[in-house]
């Protein structure tokens, strides 16, 4: 069993990421149209925490390889491929992150309108996604009064996303090159 496992995860980070309608890489975003906004903002916050690693995808079946060989690794493994947070009341991952290569910064206020326009239902007409195995790099803690209100862990490259604390309709996050614009927030 171990070595489909193996077997499967390799084919799947080494593959190219494919969208549903079977277009690939930058293209996707040529397929989507945007219909319009219903407005609701997925948080209201006052600060934005940002934690990023520099994991290698090619790195993956390392995860899994070692996901059971210790506490740290299981953790390693739930956070950066897997379910970890699942609620938004399960907030201790936050204060081990640094133990598995994060980093911590600060999104400036200067960009919360920009983050806005990002984290907001949308109503599409196509919606666009990839088939690849999902290395979460980017994680953005939101709070308000140095509470954590949300949590948002995305996969930049592929495409994907884990948004928890937010009673809006997330399914649409990523839409009509939201992916791109964070990146250009992120990596200013």
């Amino acid at each position: 069993m171990k070595s489909i496992l193996f077997f499967t995860a390799l084919a799947m980070t080494f593959w190219t990421c494919v969208s549903k309608d079977g277009s690939k890489g930058k293209s996707l975003y040529a397929s989507k149209m945007i219909e319009g906004s219903t407005g609701k903002k997925f948080f209201d916050y006052d600060e934005i925490e940002y934690w990023s690693n520099d994991f290698d995808g090619a790195s993956v079946i390392d995860l899994y390889d070692n996901e059971f060989k210790s506490e740290l690794d299981s953790f390693r493994a739930g956070v950066i491929v897997g379910n970890i947070p699942k609620s938004i009341s399960d907030l201790t991952f936050i204060n081990k992150l640094g133990e598995i290569g994060y980093s911590k910064s600060y999104i400036d206020k200067s960009y919360f309108s920009s983050i806005d326009n990002i984290f907001i239902e949308k109503e599409t007409k196509e919606n666009v996604g990839t088939a690849c195995v999902y290395v979460f790099r980017d994680i953005l803690i939101f709070k308000k009064g140095r509470r954590v209100i949300g949590v948002a862990k995305v996969c930049l490259g592929c495409m994907g996303n884990k948004i928890i604390g937010t009673t809006a309709m997330t399914d649409n996050f990523g839409q009509d090159g939201d992916y791109k614009r964070l990146e250009g927030i992120l990596r200013h």
